[in-house]
């Protein structure tokens, strides 16, 4: 690559190659990173290669890469084994291209769940299996030679499938043998980058090699799909992971969601990605820490420091800045992801004299980048934590740190994988003391898509004596048991004085829900200082109407130095504020951060605060900030109130708050709620009256639906196929249940104080009865850590081993699958005495529940129906009482006039109802309550008829079991005979004899009987809707298919399968709604 004519540019240097290949023949496919490194050290900051006909430039000088990292100008690209990969994981997040939408959906959507607070709450997974690792290890003894690597390898991919799926791989349950999952993952990796480094034509002669690449990675898709049909198929699940926002979330900006493929790219992705790295960094650290043994005595001192003996737990991670900073050296020297590849759209010259043409590929080898001299000194290939202690760290130039990628495109597990190294080698040097099993060890680097230390060995002892069974029950009685109930620091959910509190708003910005969080806390810390919040709201409703009336407190955070989601329009629009036009506007702002991100730490809340002021508003208390790297962040926002807001407000109402301890104290002897049930945590619901409700099935019937008919407050709408959100009410027989229990009855008055994390609107005074109905899900399954309570509370040892069993071994089949409560456990072990307080600590928030909405409101615009099963199934566990559906049941025992509170949602976009009725044929394929979507479809094309439309033609196909579960029978008879619709239905337990458009078997078989009508509607263009189970829906996509396939020519058959044609309809054709 010459030159341009521009004198000052110079050539990029680079080493002389053969032709055709280039320099491909310096490159050891063993160990293509660092034959790589060997071949351009010698050539400076950077350098040009060729690769076969292609052409590469790799910079190794934190000066250029500074540059780089401006986004403007350079963005990520997906080459080498990033692009391989795309064959196993697509566009998920690692492996996408900036062109493709998907990936952006799926971050936002992610955001929230990789927030700093979500994080913490996953600590009792992360440490429920770090106590598996350290009980191997007490247990081999101290002579057994541990394979790091190996051993953190089953670690990090176990808590990550725990923690973002629910899923436990029980690598530490199954000897030496690892999860098949594991060797499909480690051959797929180290194909990628053998694929990668040899060119396409030899790839293509490696034909064993590839069938070995397709297998596994059908077979890993294939799990993660079990994992995603499993999920589905939970009917009454209040999972708030990874996979529970895959498959449940919505983007904030485009409300479109994922399908099941790249639902499956992302957990593939995070498996993959997440756990490679991670167990890379822990095995570097452990390898630097046993060569540096005055590091690891320093950095085991401070763990001992902070813990004071006591287990380790969440709010110990951010006080051990020295073991950070070991983790932080460890990356910089092993950057176990060790770099990433940019380009440019167009020609940039960087250093002032290199040009870099348009989209060639740069890349960033962060082994060169992180030793660079110029930064870290002639002594930076030296492992020296005390360079990342904050306040060194702090002093870096931009950019010069990036082991978790650059800007938009970087981890989005960074604070998950923080916590979980912290965790984990914290717990290791509180436990352990370590020996290398060969003294003589010298590092040797492992290299896949990742770098991993190769053949790595030590040994471990534990540090109090004892033997394993000691260290198990010290674990056992003293582990994470306390965790997650104390990981947030709570305030009292209590309001002194009377109705004079004066109002303030409180406004948030953050993607992943942690300043929300922070905002609602502080909301309910200022009814102890004479305020309540008039309005909580994202900063985007503050657009243009910030009160001047009441002190506002704005709560936000930066995102790569950009606002988040949810405060974009009030930063624009304060950007443009002229002078004084905010004159009169009181505020104060406390920012919060991740001290890593230096180049933009606090960027967004510093903006913020100066527009403000430069607006003409008044600050009436200096800006706080929390730096979640080293801080609680709810600590730190007391302290900041405490300190600079209350003060500062109290004296501007010409009041002083010089006892708000007192008041805290007051209050807190004081407690009492008086007021009936709030929906506070659901304010987008509105009231709404029943005026109907009636059974759709005879008595005879095998299960019962029933119709329930609403009518909706003004100002609410919806259209065909829209949802019905529902707040319901626990059936009074599980309510029993738990006061029996408890030696309750049902008017106690409840008095609550403390952990604001049992959502329980403040300011209400509630019976018992009341709480249980309204607020927590008491049917919903015990998860593990509820299970290893009950076994820290139990004093029976054949009872605690009993239910320790229940919360690993036997989890899935003897809770999960048999939708074993919490209150079932209580039941069967009523010898387990625990406070009724910790039992509803236990609980989940009782959830909305979604409905389609069956009626269209063409036909009366003020009700909305719905068509639903009631769920009354037998116990599956011996003993137990029978199962019930919560919202089913509480909407079966409606009568008219009840009062339910309900909000609609639209349908997702391909789900809705074609605009042109006349031009649009449409096909509908229901089983049971899978109808109401098509009954209001049905009802639009009849009223559309009856005002003269000429409809395009249409048909139902609809199963259920006989007769007597025919929903809306007449209904539909009365539609079809008009015009509007032709029905076709199947039977499964009845015998049809010669009733007209009729069959014996599920819809599957009316659908394939009828095929030509389908096929002959498919040909006019029509669209296919389905709604129904998961496996109805998965039968019918797959006849559908076939359908599909044989209308077309032969032509297409040859070339094409089935489900390959068929994915050209699937996204515009196609659309199912799927329930469980």
């Amino acid at each position: 690559m010459k030159p341009a004519k521009n004198p000052n540019l110079v050539e990029i240097p680079k080493p002389k190659g053969l032709p055709v290949i280039g320099s491909l023949h310096h490159i050891d496919l063993e160990s293509p990173l660092f034959s790589l490194i060997e071949l351009i050290q010698p050539l400076g900051p950077i350098c040009q290669l060729t690769f076969g006909s292609e052409l590469n430039i790799f910079v190794s000088s934190i000066e250029l890469l500074n540059e780089l990292c401006d986004e403007s100008r350079f963005q990520k690209i997906v080459t080498a084994e990033l692009e391989k990969l795309r064959h196993v994981v697509h566009d998920g997040l690692f492996t996408a291209r900036n062109e493709e939408r998907n990936w952006e959906i799926a971050h936002r959507i992610l955001m929230p769940v990789f927030g700093t607070i979500k994080i913490r709450e996953m600590f009792p997974e992360m440490k429920d299996l770090a106590q598996q690792l350290c009980l191997k290890w007490a247990r081999y003894g101290e002579e057994y030679v541990i394979d790091v690597t190996a051993d953190f390898t089953r670690l990090t991919l176990d808590t990550l499938a725990l923690c973002t799926m629910g899923f436990r791989f029980n690598s530490f349950h199954n000897g030496t043998v690892l999860h098949p999952f594991v060797d499909s993952m480690v051959r797929t990796l180290k194909e990628a980058s053998v694929q990668a480094a040899l060119p396409n034509f030899i790839n293509s002669l490696r034909k064993k090699s590839w069938r070995r690449y397709e297998k596994d990675t059908a077979f890993m898709r294939k799990l993660c799909q079990d994992i995603i049909d499993k999920r589905k198929s939970q009917t009454d699940t209040d999972s708030h992971d990874l996979l529970a926002a895959l498959l449940r979330g919505r983007d904030p900006k485009t409300g479109e969601g994922l399908s099941d493929d790249s639902i499956i790219d992302n957990m593939l992705t995070f498996l993959i990605a997440g756990h490679e790295t991670t167990s890379g960094l822990l095995s570097f650290a452990m390898y630097y820490l046993l060569a540096n043994p005055q590091t690891m005595e320093k950095a085991r001192q401070e763990v001992d420091e902070v813990s004071q003996g006591s287990p380790i737990a969440v709010e110990h991670l951010s006080k051990l800045p020295y073991l950070n900073a070991v983790l932080k050296e460890t990356l910089r020297l092993q950057p176990t992801a060790p770099g990433f590849i940019l380009s440019s759209p167009k020609d940039e010259i960087i250093g002032g004299k290199y040009l870099i043409p348009a989209n060639i590929p740069i890349g960033v080898l962060l082994h060169m980048v992180h030793l660079d001299k110029a930064v870290y000194g002639e002594d930076a290939a030296e492992f020296k934590p005390e360079r990342m202690l904050d306040e060194n760290f702090n002093k870096l130039p931009p950019n010069s740190w990036k082991p978790f990628g650059n800007g938009m495109r970087g981890c989005i597990g960074r604070a998950f994988a923080t916590q979980e190294a912290l965790l984990i080698v914290a717990m290791l040097l509180q436990s352990f003391t370590f020996e290398m099993a060969d003294p003589g060890y010298k590092l040797k680097i492992k290299e896949t898509l990742t770098v991993k230390p190769d053949n790595f060995r030590m040994k471990a002892k534990l540090r109090r004596g004892g033997t394993a069974t000691d260290f198990q029950r010290e674990l056992q009685s003293l582990g994470s048991v306390g965790a997650k109930l104390s990981s947030t620091p709570s305030v009292t959910s209590a309001q002194t004085g009377g109705g004079d509190k004066k109002p303030l708003t409180i406004l948030y910005g953050s993607n992943s829900g942690t300043c929300e969080a922070l905002a609602y806390r502080l909301a309910s810390d200022a009814t102890l200082h004479g305020f309540y919040a008039r309005k909580i709201a994202p900063l985007n409703a503050a657009r243009n109407s910030l009160p001047k009336s009441e002190p506002v407190i704005i709560l936000a955070a930066s995102y790569d130095g950009l606002p988040s989601d949810n405060a974009e329009e009030f930063f624009d629009w304060l950007n443009t504020a002229e002078k004084d036009s905010l004159k009169g506007v009181s505020y104060s702002v406390f920012g919060c951060g991740h001290r890593d991100w230096v180049a933009t730490f606090q960027r967004v809340p510093i903006l913020i605060d100066d527009l403000l002021q430069r607006a003409g508003a008044e600050r009436f208390a200096n800006r706080g900030l929390a730096d979640s790297a080293v801080m609680d962040l709810f600590v730190e926002l007391e302290k900041w109130t405490t300190d600079s807001v209350w003060p500062a407000i109290s004296q501007t109402d010409g009041k002083q708050d010089n006892d708000g301890e007192g008041k805290l104290i007051s209050s807190l002897l004081k407690v009492e709620f008086s007021q009936p049930r709030q929906l506070q945590q659901y304010s987008h619901l509105v009231e709404a009256t029943v005026m109907e409700s009636r059974s759709l099935t005879t008595p005879s019937a095998i299960g019962k639906k029933m119709h329930v008919d609403i009518q909706l407050p003004s100002g609410v709408s919806y259209h065909p196929g829209d949802h019905l959100l529902v707040l319901p009410v626990n059936p009074i027989r599980n309510v029993k249940r738990v006061l029996s229990r408890f030696h309750l009855t049902w008017d106690t008055i409840v008095r609550a104080s403390g952990n604001e994390s049992v959502r329980i609107p403040i300011e209400t005074a509630m019976t018992v009865h009341e709480l249980l109905s309204s607020y927590f899900e008491l049917a919903q399954p015990a998860t593990p850590r509820d299970i290893r309570v009950l076994a820290a509370a139990a004093e029976d040892e054949a009872t605690k081993q009993v239910l320790n069993n229940l919360a690993t071994t036997s989890y899935l089949e003897d809770i999960q699958e048999k939708k074993t409560s919490l209150l079932d456990l209580l039941e069967k072990f009523p010898e387990i005495s625990i406070a009724f307080g910790t039992y509803l600590t236990l609980l989940p928030s009782l959830r909305l529940r979604t409905y389609s909405i069956s009626s269209s409101p063409s036909w009366n615009s003020s009700r909305a129906t719905l068509t639903l099963s009631v769920l009354d199934e037998p116990a599956t566990t011996p003993g137990s009482k029978r199962y019930l559906g919560v919202a089913s049941n509480h909407l079966a025992g409606l009568t008219p006039g009840d009062l339910i509170h309900v909000a609609t949602r639209p349908v997702k976009g391909i789900f809705q109802m074609p605009a042109d009725l006349s031009k649009a044929p449409t096909i509908m394929i229901a089983a049971g309550a899978g109808l109401a979507p098509f009954r209001g479809f049905i009802q639009e094309r009849a009223y559309q008829q009856q005002n003269g439309v000429q409809l395009a033609p249409a048909a139902l196909f609809f199963g259920c079991r006989s007769s007597h579960d025919d929903l809306y029978r007449s209904e539909l008879d009365a539609f079809e005979s008009s015009g509007v619709i032709r029905v076709f239905r199947a039977y499964s337990r009845e015998d049809v004899g010669s009733k007209s458009n009729t069959r014996k078997g599920y819809v599957q078989d009316s659908l394939q009987a009828e095929k030509d009508v389908f096929v002959q509607l498919w040909n006019a263009g029509a669209k296919v809707y389905v709604c129904g189970s998961v496996k109805m829906a998965s039968q019918v996509k797959d006849l559908v298919a076939n359908l599909v396939y044989t209308a077309e020519p032969m032509d297409a058959q040859k070339e094409f399968t089935p489900q390959e044609w068929f994915k050209r309809f699937e996204k515009t054709r196609y659309a199912a709604e799927i329930f469980t």
